[in-house]
């Protein structure tokens, strides 16, 4: 199937381009249509962004759309979203109600969220055995660290390749600042944690405790999810690369489908999927990226 991207705009001219069977072709003002292998000529190619979306129901309530396109344009096409649960029986029908009332753009995984005073090596086994690779544990204060029972929580883990978000309330005080760091220290040693260096945004090595990469997150490897930000109003590396972390992409692409253009959104609901530790799909590799 042929399609034709809305036209994409900077601030000095305006560039036609074409997606036409997942290959980018792009045409100028100064010579004929080329047609090219995922070649980015005129624009920079980065990977898609990971990010942790918060709780999965402000996706399903009458705001979700701008919120899924607050996502996209910031280049993120694929998200960790919370579902709050209190026991075993909540995870099971929180998933059936997300697959039947989610209607996502972008793919997501789902991150069952329990609070720490519900959390039992039972609990963990459970979600070891659903296949989960991430579980968020929270806290409503720094005290209820200490009546975990982490021995038998990390006996409970055992071999299994399951990554933890630990959620602590913000400190108020200086005193409960450093008590923070201390038990994020020791959980660190204890279990593979996700910390979010870059904020929401996942890193290289966060995605892999997510599951996620290489299949996200990589241009070597993986399904095509990438971003495009015109550069020829930058001269040299180290500026380009500033000015990309500081601005939004130009267009924004998943599995060969663009979500965005410069201001367009083309981004049909149904288009998501739910990842688990295998994403559904044929995955495309864009190898052969120029730039």
């Amino acid at each position: 199937m042929n399609y034709w991207l809305v036209s994409a705009e900077d601030r000095s001219k305006k560039l036609p381009i074409k997606i036409q069977n997942q290959s980018i072709v792009y045409r100028d003002r100064c010579r004929f249509e080329t047609a090219m292998r995922m070649n980015a000529e005129g624009f920079a190619i980065e990977p898609a962004k990971v990010a942790l979306g918060g709780n999965v129901r402000k996706f399903m309530d009458e705001k979700a759309h701008h919120r899924w396109k607050s996502m996209i344009e910031k280049g993120i096409t694929t998200a960790l979203l919370l579902l709050p649960v209190q026991k075993k029986q909540d995870v099971t029908q929180g998933e059936a109600e997300v697959q039947k009332q989610l209607s996502s753009p972008i793919d997501y995984i789902l991150v069952p969220s329990i609070p720490s005073r519900k959390l039992s090596p039972a609990f963990i086994q459970f979600i070891i055995l659903k296949k989960y690779p991430v579980i968020e544990i929270s806290f409503s204060s720094l005290e209820e660290c200490k009546q975990v029972p982490w021995d038998w929580i990390r006996q409970a883990v055992g071999p299994s390749t399951i990554s933890f978000i630990f959620r602590f309330p913000a400190p108020a005080v200086n005193k409960e600042r450093l008590k923070k760091m201390e038990w994020e220290k020791q959980l660190s040693a204890l279990f593979p944690v996700i910390s979010f260096q870059n904020g929401p945004i996942l890193n290289k090595n966060e995605m892999q405790m997510a599951g996620l990469y290489p299949k996200k997150g990589s241009l070597v490897r993986g399904d095509a999810d990438y971003l495009l930000y015109y550069k020829s109003e930058y001269t040299n590396h180290d500026e380009q690369g500033q000015a990309f972390r500081d601005r939004y992409p130009d267009i924004v692409v998943m599995r060969g489908n663009v979500l965005k253009a410069g201001p367009e959104f083309q981004h049909p609901q149904e288009l998501g999927y739910y990842c688990d530790q295998i994403l559904p799909g044929r995955l495309r590799s864009i190898n052969y990226a120029e730039q």
